[in-house]
């Protein structure tokens, strides 16, 4: 996902950040795909979006390189056990694991839980997935403080053999002492594992219960797991929390003259927290072939009064050299400023350079390349035109929230 929206997951996934480690312990029975697979590409054995309820984004374990799932080998670092480097250079193990997070939960419906953690490996043989099945608790330990978590009853039968584990997260404050809940099963020579993280023990056990058998049904008929199920960058648009209708291009935009965008990221300031320090309630992030970035940024219209009050409010918009054009919208009308980077005593003889447009539409105010510096407003390499605004302000369209 693009950098805008890294703020707002970060501050959403701390308990997630507590348990990952948890998660990759379970996660590393990784090796190569069993013959029964079609190929390699074991994130045809993972739980995917179409399995989970509405309001669930990607934990991105790359820092911001939109990387949702993390396929690996498994190595062998100095203080590793015998018995685990043993497994690991008999039997070369590689898995992958993926994570989800919740953003809200769907009107009705139950929240779910927190953290959702998928993972799988499949073995060459059964030699090794027996050696694998027998090394559970000892990854699982190995990543929790070199304590084993405590196995428990299953309660439930998933492919071959079935384990249930609880542990005690370790960490910041606020989360520690938290538990959560490993349920990890074979299939044949393929190991798969589901995590649910809070805030309740018994509802972690009831979540990973009914969500590892949807993990089974990709196991026993894997299918592509593709970029397309992976996107989540219109999740918070969708948050029943945010009331202001919400303007955009659409998921992709693709203009005449200039070149195609995808939405990339949204971030939604939902919270009355949030509101007080951007100012504003929705900002969207368009990502173009060229990692050229388009920004929107809408508020509703008393957070708009609050804004045009601000200094930044005026940066480009009121300077010295800005000229003004007009654009009638089919549903408002839009103001395009253009002017230059600084706001210059003598104004440059050259063409503006850098551009910002404003639009009243019903509900809510847009802005569009909005200046985020008091004394500088930085060119764009593809926006910097009265074209390309017009073309922008006329493709704003009004989006239908979805409610399932």
């Amino acid at each position: 996902m693009a950098v805008w929206g890294d703020r707002r997951r970060r501050a959403i996934v701390l308990p997630a950040l507590l348990c990952l480690a948890a998660l990759l312990a379970a996660t590393t029975l990784r090796a190569d795909a069993a013959p029964r697979h079609s190929g390699p590409d074991q994130t045809r054995l993972l739980l995917r979006f179409s399995d989970l309820v509405l309001g669930y984004m990607n934990f991105d374990f790359s820092e911001g390189e939109n990387r949702p799932i993390f396929c690996s080998q498994l190595t062998h670092p100095e203080d590793t056990p015998p018995k685990l480097k043993r497994f690991i250079l008999r039997f070369h193990p590689r898995g992958c694991i993926g994570a989800f997070f919740r953003l809200f939960a769907p009107p009705g419906r139950e929240q779910g839980p927190r953290f959702i953690g998928t993972g799988v490996m499949a073995l060459g043989s059964d030699r090794a997935a027996d050696a694998a099945w027998r090394m559970v608790p000892i990854l699982l330990g190995r990543l929790l403080g070199g304590q084993p978590p405590r196995e428990v009853d299953p309660g439930i039968r998933i492919g071959d053999a079935t384990r249930r584990f609880h542990t005690t997260l370790q960490g910041e404050a606020g989360f520690l002492g938290s538990r959560t809940s490993f349920l990890v099963w074979r299939s044949g020579n393929t190991l798969a594992v589901v995590e649910t993280f809070g805030p309740k023990l018994g509802e972690d056990d009831r979540n990973a219960t009914q969500l590892a058998p949807l993990q089974q049904a990709h196991i026993e008929n894997p299918t592509r797991y593709t970029g397309a199920e992976r996107y989540d960058a219109e999740v918070p648009l969708d948050d029943p929390a945010l009331k202001q209708p919400v303007y955009w291009l659409g998921r992709n935009f693709k203009p005449t003259g200039l070149s195609p965008t995808r939405l990339a990221d949204a971030d939604t300031f939902a919270s009355q927290t949030e509101r007080e320090k951007t100012g504003k309630e929705i900002r969207l992030a368009y990502e173009n072939a060229d990692s050229d970035y388009l920004v929107i940024d809408e508020w509703n219209p008393r957070q708009w009064q609050v804004f045009q009050k601000s200094k930044l409010s005026h940066t480009l918009v009121s300077w010295h050299c800005t000229e003004t054009r007009t654009v009638q919208l089919p549903e408002g009308t839009a103001t395009i400023y253009a002017g230059y980077k600084r706001d210059y005593r003598k104004c440059p003889t050259g063409p503006p350079t850098s551009f910002t447009a404003r639009a009243s539409l019903p509900g809510a105010f847009v802005s569009v390349e909005t200046p985020f510096t008091l004394h500088f407003a930085f060119p764009s390499r593809i926006y910097n035109s009265y074209e390309a605004m017009e073309t922008i302000l006329g493709g704003l369209t009004l989006r239908a929230k979805r409610t399932g």
